[in-house]
Protein backbone atom coordinates (compact mmCIF):
# COMPACT_ATOMS: atom_id res chain seq x y z
CA UNK A 1 0.00 0.00 0.00
CA UNK A 2 1.66 3.56 -0.75
CA UNK A 3 2.12 5.84 1.90
CA UNK A 4 -0.46 8.80 2.37
CA UNK A 5 2.60 10.71 3.96
CA UNK A 6 5.82 10.62 1.47
CA UNK A 7 8.92 9.86 3.48
CA UNK A 8 11.82 12.16 2.89
CA UNK A 9 15.28 11.39 2.17
CA UNK A 10 18.85 12.16 3.93
CA UNK A 11 21.27 12.60 1.69
CA UNK A 12 24.56 11.85 2.73
CA UNK A 13 28.12 11.30 1.11
CA UNK A 14 30.60 8.80 2.30
CA UNK A 15 34.19 8.40 1.62
CA UNK A 16 35.86 5.28 0.86
CA UNK A 17 39.31 3.78 -0.02
CA UNK A 18 41.14 6.20 -2.14
CA UNK A 19 38.97 9.17 -1.13
CA UNK A 20 36.75 8.55 -3.43
CA UNK A 21 32.65 9.16 -2.78
CA UNK A 22 29.95 7.52 -2.75
CA UNK A 23 26.34 9.21 -2.48
CA UNK A 24 23.42 7.36 -0.56
CA UNK A 25 19.90 8.87 0.27
CA UNK A 26 18.52 7.04 3.06
CA UNK A 27 15.10 6.82 4.17
CA UNK A 28 13.79 5.59 7.67
CA UNK A 29 11.88 3.29 8.45
CA UNK A 30 11.22 0.10 10.56
CA UNK A 31 12.43 -3.66 10.02
CA UNK A 32 15.24 -5.28 8.17
CA UNK A 33 16.48 -2.36 5.71
CA UNK A 34 16.47 -2.63 1.60
CA UNK A 35 19.48 -1.29 0.02
CA UNK A 36 18.65 -0.16 -3.52
CA UNK A 37 21.31 -0.42 -6.26
CA UNK A 38 19.98 1.29 -9.85
CA UNK A 39 21.11 0.89 -13.09
CA UNK A 40 22.80 2.56 -16.19
CA UNK A 41 22.14 6.25 -16.86
CA UNK A 42 20.07 6.75 -13.77
CA UNK A 43 20.94 7.25 -9.90
CA UNK A 44 19.44 6.89 -5.70
CA UNK A 45 16.85 9.31 -6.68
CA UNK A 46 15.32 6.56 -9.22
CA UNK A 47 14.02 4.77 -5.86
CA UNK A 48 11.62 7.53 -4.24
CA UNK A 49 8.92 6.00 -4.78
CA UNK A 50 9.69 2.15 -4.04
CA UNK A 51 10.87 3.84 -0.87
CA UNK A 52 7.14 5.71 -0.54
CA UNK A 53 5.49 2.33 -0.92
CA UNK A 54 7.56 0.69 1.89
CA UNK A 55 7.75 1.59 5.25
CA UNK A 56 11.34 -0.47 5.71
CA UNK A 57 14.42 1.63 5.98
CA UNK A 58 15.75 2.28 1.90
CA UNK A 59 19.05 2.96 1.29
CA UNK A 60 19.64 4.40 -1.84
CA UNK A 61 23.38 4.76 -3.76
CA UNK A 62 24.55 6.21 -6.33
CA UNK A 63 26.58 3.49 -7.63
CA UNK A 64 30.35 4.32 -9.04
CA UNK A 65 30.46 6.79 -11.43
CA UNK A 66 26.73 8.05 -11.42
CA UNK A 67 25.19 10.63 -9.51
CA UNK A 68 27.68 12.28 -6.96
CA UNK A 69 29.58 9.24 -6.73
CA UNK A 70 33.22 9.09 -8.05
CA UNK A 71 34.52 6.86 -10.69
CA UNK A 72 35.08 2.94 -9.73
CA UNK A 73 38.49 1.86 -10.20
CA UNK A 74 38.04 -0.56 -13.14
CA UNK A 75 35.21 -1.16 -15.36
CA UNK A 76 34.26 -4.58 -13.77
CA UNK A 77 32.06 -5.90 -11.58
CA UNK A 78 34.11 -6.69 -8.83
CA UNK A 79 34.96 -2.63 -8.45
CA UNK A 80 31.69 -1.89 -8.18
CA UNK A 81 31.16 -4.01 -5.65
CA UNK A 82 33.81 -3.97 -3.75
CA UNK A 83 32.93 0.52 -3.71
CA UNK A 84 29.44 -0.84 -2.50
CA UNK A 85 30.51 -3.41 0.38
CA UNK A 86 32.47 -0.36 1.60
CA UNK A 87 29.92 2.21 1.75
CA UNK A 88 27.76 -0.25 3.47
CA UNK A 89 30.34 -1.42 5.82
CA UNK A 90 30.32 2.86 6.86
CA UNK A 91 26.19 2.52 7.04
CA UNK A 92 26.28 0.21 9.64
CA UNK A 93 24.12 -2.08 7.64
CA UNK A 94 23.35 -5.34 8.29
CA UNK A 95 21.08 -8.18 7.69
CA UNK A 96 19.58 -6.10 4.91
CA UNK A 97 17.84 -7.33 1.70
CA UNK A 98 19.97 -6.34 -1.37
CA UNK A 99 17.79 -4.88 -4.39
CA UNK A 100 19.77 -4.28 -7.65
CA UNK A 101 18.22 -3.47 -11.00
CA UNK A 102 19.81 -3.47 -14.44
CA UNK A 103 23.98 -2.59 -14.08
CA UNK A 104 22.62 -2.44 -10.42
CA UNK A 105 21.66 -6.53 -9.94
CA UNK A 106 24.83 -7.58 -11.42
CA UNK A 107 26.89 -5.57 -8.79
CA UNK A 108 24.26 -6.92 -6.35
CA UNK A 109 24.72 -10.41 -6.82
CA UNK A 110 28.48 -9.76 -6.45
CA UNK A 111 28.50 -7.90 -3.04
CA UNK A 112 26.09 -10.70 -2.29
CA UNK A 113 29.15 -13.25 -2.88
CA UNK A 114 31.57 -10.73 -0.89
CA UNK A 115 29.34 -9.49 2.40
CA UNK A 116 27.90 -11.24 5.18
CA UNK A 117 25.34 -8.30 5.36
CA UNK A 118 23.72 -9.88 2.87
CA UNK A 119 20.51 -11.68 3.66
CA UNK A 120 18.82 -11.60 0.59
CA UNK A 121 18.53 -10.43 -3.14
CA UNK A 122 16.22 -9.10 -5.28
CA UNK A 123 16.95 -9.01 -8.59
CA UNK A 124 15.37 -6.58 -11.32
CA UNK A 125 16.48 -7.40 -15.18
CA UNK A 126 20.14 -8.02 -13.90
CA UNK A 127 23.04 -7.87 -15.92
CA UNK A 128 25.43 -10.02 -15.73
CA UNK A 129 23.59 -12.91 -16.90
CA UNK A 130 23.63 -12.57 -20.71
CA UNK A 131 25.07 -10.72 -23.15
CA UNK A 132 23.67 -7.45 -23.89
CA UNK A 133 24.18 -6.78 -27.44
CA UNK A 134 24.05 -2.47 -27.41
CA UNK A 135 26.59 -3.00 -24.43
CA UNK A 136 28.94 -5.24 -26.86
CA UNK A 137 28.42 -2.88 -29.84
CA UNK A 138 29.06 0.29 -28.06
CA UNK A 139 32.31 -0.94 -26.07
CA UNK A 140 34.22 -1.88 -29.40
CA UNK A 141 37.24 0.51 -29.22
CA UNK A 142 36.15 2.87 -32.13
CA UNK A 143 32.75 2.64 -30.92
CA UNK A 144 33.01 3.74 -27.72
CA UNK A 145 35.35 6.59 -27.95
CA UNK A 146 32.81 8.05 -30.78
CA UNK A 147 30.08 6.85 -28.36
CA UNK A 148 31.22 8.90 -25.46
CA UNK A 149 32.25 12.14 -27.21
CA UNK A 150 29.04 11.78 -28.94
CA UNK A 151 26.66 11.09 -25.80
CA UNK A 152 26.05 14.72 -24.00
CA UNK A 153 24.89 15.90 -26.97
CA UNK A 154 22.86 12.93 -27.21
CA UNK A 155 21.64 12.97 -23.74
CA UNK A 156 20.46 16.62 -23.60
CA UNK A 157 17.95 16.42 -26.72
CA UNK A 158 14.74 14.83 -25.30
CA UNK A 159 13.51 13.51 -28.54
CA UNK A 160 16.86 11.64 -28.94
CA UNK A 161 16.61 9.84 -25.30
CA UNK A 162 12.70 9.09 -26.00
CA UNK A 163 13.61 7.11 -29.35
CA UNK A 164 16.81 5.08 -27.98
CA UNK A 165 14.63 4.43 -24.78
CA UNK A 166 11.68 3.05 -26.53
CA UNK A 167 13.73 1.24 -29.19
CA UNK A 168 16.98 -0.18 -27.35
CA UNK A 169 15.49 -0.53 -23.70
CA UNK A 170 11.97 -0.96 -23.36
CA UNK A 171 9.78 -2.12 -26.95
CA UNK A 172 7.60 1.41 -27.31
CA UNK A 173 7.59 2.66 -24.08
CA UNK A 174 8.65 5.71 -23.17
CA UNK A 175 10.91 6.97 -20.41
CA UNK A 176 9.43 8.62 -17.62
CA UNK A 177 9.73 12.15 -17.08
CA UNK A 178 11.97 12.33 -14.24
CA UNK A 179 14.15 9.78 -15.66
CA UNK A 180 14.30 12.16 -18.65
CA UNK A 181 14.78 15.14 -16.98
CA UNK A 182 18.00 13.85 -14.47
CA UNK A 183 19.42 11.99 -17.74
CA UNK A 184 19.71 15.52 -19.14
CA UNK A 185 20.64 17.53 -16.48
CA UNK A 186 23.85 15.16 -15.85
CA UNK A 187 24.48 14.48 -19.75
CA UNK A 188 27.72 16.98 -19.56
CA UNK A 189 28.92 14.62 -17.00
CA UNK A 190 27.61 11.05 -17.63
CA UNK A 191 30.37 9.95 -20.20
CA UNK A 192 33.28 8.67 -18.44
CA UNK A 193 30.97 6.92 -16.03
CA UNK A 194 28.88 5.45 -18.70
CA UNK A 195 31.78 4.21 -20.42
CA UNK A 196 33.16 2.49 -17.53
CA UNK A 197 29.61 0.90 -17.11
CA UNK A 198 29.32 -0.56 -20.62
CA UNK A 199 32.33 -1.49 -20.43
CA UNK A 200 31.87 -3.44 -17.65
CA UNK A 201 28.53 -5.03 -18.88
CA UNK A 202 30.01 -6.48 -21.76
CA UNK A 203 32.81 -8.30 -19.79
CA UNK A 204 30.32 -9.45 -17.37
CA UNK A 205 28.72 -11.27 -20.19
CA UNK A 206 31.69 -12.80 -21.47
CA UNK A 207 34.11 -13.53 -18.63
CA UNK A 208 34.97 -16.96 -18.00
CA UNK A 209 34.77 -16.39 -14.38
CA UNK A 210 31.32 -14.59 -15.01
CA UNK A 211 27.73 -15.76 -13.61
CA UNK A 212 26.81 -17.43 -16.95
CA UNK A 213 29.50 -20.19 -16.13
CA UNK A 214 29.46 -20.97 -12.81
CA UNK A 215 26.99 -21.29 -9.61
CA UNK A 216 26.86 -17.73 -7.20
CA UNK A 217 27.90 -18.22 -3.91
CA UNK A 218 25.24 -16.95 -2.07
CA UNK A 219 22.45 -19.46 -0.68
CA UNK A 220 19.66 -16.81 0.97
CA UNK A 221 16.72 -16.17 -0.62
CA UNK A 222 16.95 -14.45 -4.20
CA UNK A 223 13.49 -13.15 -5.93
CA UNK A 224 14.27 -12.48 -9.92
CA UNK A 225 11.91 -10.35 -11.83
CA UNK A 226 11.96 -9.39 -15.37
CA UNK A 227 9.55 -7.25 -17.89
CA UNK A 228 8.31 -8.57 -20.67
CA UNK A 229 9.19 -6.03 -23.11
CA UNK A 230 12.33 -4.96 -21.73
CA UNK A 231 14.40 -4.80 -24.72
CA UNK A 232 17.51 -4.03 -23.06
CA UNK A 233 17.72 -7.55 -20.55
CA UNK A 234 15.33 -9.25 -22.03
CA UNK A 235 13.76 -12.66 -20.08
CA UNK A 236 16.15 -14.47 -22.35
CA UNK A 237 18.49 -14.57 -19.69
CA UNK A 238 16.15 -15.94 -16.78
CA UNK A 239 17.21 -19.28 -17.42
CA UNK A 240 20.76 -18.36 -16.76
CA UNK A 241 20.29 -16.68 -13.59
CA UNK A 242 17.94 -19.85 -12.53
CA UNK A 243 21.07 -21.97 -13.36
CA UNK A 244 23.03 -19.68 -11.38
CA UNK A 245 20.95 -19.36 -8.57
CA UNK A 246 19.00 -22.49 -7.97
CA UNK A 247 16.40 -20.90 -5.13
CA UNK A 248 15.47 -18.09 -7.04
CA UNK A 249 12.26 -16.87 -7.46
CA UNK A 250 11.66 -15.70 -10.76
CA UNK A 251 9.32 -13.96 -12.26
CA UNK A 252 8.34 -12.03 -15.49
CA UNK A 253 5.50 -9.54 -15.66
CA UNK A 254 3.27 -8.84 -18.71
CA UNK A 255 3.34 -5.78 -20.13
CA UNK A 256 6.29 -4.12 -18.37
CA UNK A 257 9.46 -3.07 -19.55
CA UNK A 258 12.80 -2.38 -18.31
CA UNK A 259 11.86 -0.21 -15.13
CA UNK A 260 9.61 -1.93 -12.52
CA UNK A 261 10.80 1.01 -9.87
CA UNK A 262 9.08 3.27 -12.22
CA UNK A 263 6.30 1.27 -13.83
CA UNK A 264 5.00 -0.53 -10.85
CA UNK A 265 6.09 0.59 -7.79
CA UNK A 266 3.42 -0.61 -5.40
CA UNK A 267 3.82 -4.20 -6.98
CA UNK A 268 7.23 -4.03 -7.02
CA UNK A 269 7.46 -3.60 -3.05
CA UNK A 270 5.11 -6.47 -2.61
CA UNK A 271 7.12 -8.66 -4.64
CA UNK A 272 10.22 -7.73 -2.86
CA UNK A 273 8.50 -8.45 0.65
CA UNK A 274 7.09 -11.86 -0.45
CA UNK A 275 9.47 -13.27 -2.02
CA UNK A 276 12.96 -11.75 -0.91
CA UNK A 277 12.54 -10.48 2.44
CA UNK A 278 10.21 -13.17 3.91
CA UNK A 279 11.32 -15.37 1.29
CA UNK A 280 12.73 -19.35 2.16
CA UNK A 281 15.34 -20.43 0.01
CA UNK A 282 14.31 -23.03 -2.63
CA UNK A 283 15.58 -26.50 -3.78
CA UNK A 284 14.50 -26.20 -7.15
CA UNK A 285 14.17 -22.82 -9.29
CA UNK A 286 10.43 -21.25 -9.32
CA UNK A 287 8.99 -19.33 -12.45
CA UNK A 288 5.46 -17.18 -12.48
CA UNK A 289 4.52 -15.30 -15.69
CA UNK A 290 2.47 -12.67 -14.38
CA UNK A 291 -0.69 -10.41 -16.60
CA UNK A 292 -0.29 -7.18 -16.67
CA UNK A 293 -2.12 -5.25 -13.25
Amino acid sequence: MRNSTPRAAEVRDLTISGGRRVRVRCWMGVGRPLVLLHGLLDDSEGWVQLARDTQRPCYALDLPGFGASSLPTRPRLSAYAEAIVEAMDQLDVDGCTLVGHSLGGGVATAVAERSDKVWALALLAPAGYGHIRVAEAVSLPIVRNIAEAALPLALVNPLTVTAAYATFVAHHRLPSKDLMDRVRRRAWRSGPGVRMAVETIAAAGRSEHGFTNRQIAFHGPVAALWGEHDALVNPGHLPTLQAAIPQAHAEVWRGMGHHPQRERPADLAHFIESHAVTGRTRRRPTLRVQRAA
